[in-house]
């Protein structure tokens, strides 16, 4: 294919028009391709993410000075992360977070999502459609055969001394071919938007493939989360029901009052109205996981019910660099596919300003009787290039040509905003994973010094030195921070399956060939 833009002004074709030089302006032409040729869009690229995002989190924590936090962090398993800018390879993202039941479910996903199975017979119907454009380079050769009995009228011509009307047969068989010649490129040119549209097809898939893992990655995470907060709200409930216990024995001894049975009843009634909410939140996700996997809502229920931590964090992440994304994104690919498209296109509608040559060609048997059908003097054929040029429509083509160039302006300008975009996505999801990381360590001091506070103040009550309010105070303090605590480590897992997403990984990854075994049967 010539990649060389080879096909003549305009007003060169309208001289050819008028000085009958059909032959000479097409000896010139042949070979050449109508339309601009693609070339990628040079989009300027920062050399790294920004810094500012990739470092608040530990900025934070030096600033402040927050040691306490810090051992208190690590105490609960967090440890201090790294933003690595060395390559990725983010093909099978999920498997650092070290959860086997998020695999599983990983793998389901890839195998049974209906979305996905749509995007596959959508890369079988582009790729029909290019075999079909790609035909139109060759001759078309058609069989054809028939026989027809006729008989003419004997009133047709008037003083007709026949005795009756006339009668024949006629046998034919053979074959009828015909071929357009591409010499301005037209056909070629419409291979090319054909092509294009096959890649945008396949990189459309990727993007609906990376979604649907984040999907299921960032519904299960949640529900381990939600999990967690059910847990902790139950040990609150049981430990606040204890003291509601208590508080009755004391107060037939004097030692406490009615109202402080009142106040410890309002509490425990209080976190135990959570309960329901909670409940129904881990329900909700394990429907929605299910229909991610294209199963019925709840078919999961028992397998995912037992309650697993929330999946840890890796120590490193690897972002590599923001040129990798122009790659790496499917998005990006599936903007620059439409913009190589729309190259082709006008290409395309430029075709229509010039003549096209056709070659006719056929070759059969034809004969009065059945028997001289196949004979070699039944033999006919004939040949002959014909040429067509409609040259009264020139506004309209032109109008049409203008069309397809504003088409291509538009796709070139969706691609580069959808580089912008992508560059907005990683920093605005870096920004939230570092500052999580310091939102969870100050998250883990509070606990710690609640947890203190909770021993003071039972200390103190039971010395009779303060009130018992002072103890259901730090009593629900320490369930609020804990419940923090639990969502701010479910953020950061979220946030990093959301990082992710938006370096463009996991579309690499394809099933494995062992089939998964199914998990209402684990």
């Amino acid at each position: 294919m010539n990649k060389m833009l080879c096909y003549p002004s305009r007003s060169s074709v309208r001289r050819a028009i008028t000085s009958g030089m059909m032959i000479g302006a097409m000896l010139l032409l042949t070979g050449c391709e109508v339309g601009p040729n693609f070339h990628r869009p040079k989009q300027i690229m920062p050399k790294t993410f920004s810094p500012s995002a990739m470092q608040s989190g530990q900025m934070e924590s030096k600033k402040n000075g927050v040691l306490a936090a810090e051992k208190a962090a690590q105490k609960a398993g967090m440890v201090s992360l790294v933003i690595d800018t060395k390559p990725a390879h983010l093909a099978h993202w999920w498997q650092s977070f070290h959860d086997p039941v998020l695999n599983r479910l990983i793998t389901m996903a890839t195998r049974q999502n209906l979305s996905l199975a749509q995007a596959r017979q959508a890369i079988i119907q582009a790729r029909e459609v290019l075999n079909s454009t790609a035909a139109n380079l060759g001759p078309f050769v058609s069989a054809v055969g028939s026989y027809s009995h006729s008989r003419g009228s004997k009133n047709l011509i008037p003083g007709r001394t026949s005795t009756g009307p006339s009668e024949s047969d006629n046998y034919s068989a053979g074959l009828d071919g015909t071929w357009e010649l591409d010499f301005f490129g037209q056909v070629r040119r419409g291979i090319q938007a054909a092509k294009a549209s096959l890649h945008e097809a396949i990189d459309n898939r990727r993007v609906i493939l990376i979604t649907l893992l984040s999907e299921v990655a960032s519904d299960y995470i949640n529900l381990r989360g939600v999990q967690a907060q059910i847990a902790i709200t139950e040990n609150n409930l049981q430990t606040q029901q204890h003291t509601v216990s208590l508080l009755k024995q004391q107060v037939g001894g004097g030692i406490s009052t009615e109202l402080s049975v009142a106040q410890a009843q309002a509490q425990a009634a209080t976190t135990a109205a959570q309960l329901p909410v909670l409940e129904t939140q881990a329900h909700q996700l394990a429907y929605a996981i299910a229909v991610l996997l294209s199963m019925p809502p709840g078919t999961l229920d028992k397998f995912l019910d037992v309650p697993k931590p929330i999946p840890p964090v890796p120590p490193e992440v690897p972002i590599g660099l923001p040129g990798q994304l122009l790659l790496r994104r499917p998005d990006v690919r599936v903007a620059l596919d439409q913009y190589a498209a729309a190259v082709a296109n006008v290409g395309v509608a430029e075709g229509n300003l010039y003549p096209k040559f056709t070659i006719s060609a056929n070759l059969g048997y034809s004969a009065a009787t059945a028997e001289q059908w196949f004979n070699t003097a039944s033999l006919a054929y004939g040949i002959g290039p014909s040429v067509s040029w409609s040259i009264l429509n020139w506004g309209q083509v032109e109008s049409q040509i203008g069309q397809q160039k504003a088409v291509a302006l538009q796709a070139l300008f969706n691609y580069r905003q959808t580089v912008i975009q992508a560059l907005d996505d990683v920093d605005s999801a870096l920004v939230a994973y570092t500052r999580e990381q310091a939102h969870y360590r100050a998250l883990a001091a509070a606990v710690a010094q609640n947890q203190r506070a909770v021993k003071l103040s039972v200390e103190l009550y039971r010395n009779g030195l303060t009130d018992f309010l002072n103890v259901l105070t730090a009593q629900q303090s320490l369930y609020t921070s804990q419940d923090a605590l639990i969502q701010s480590q479910q953020a950061i897992s979220a946030d990093l399956v959301t990082l992710y997403q938006a370096l463009g990984g996991g579309w690499q990854t394809r099933a494995h060939k062992s089939t998964a075994k199914h998990m209402t049967h684990s």
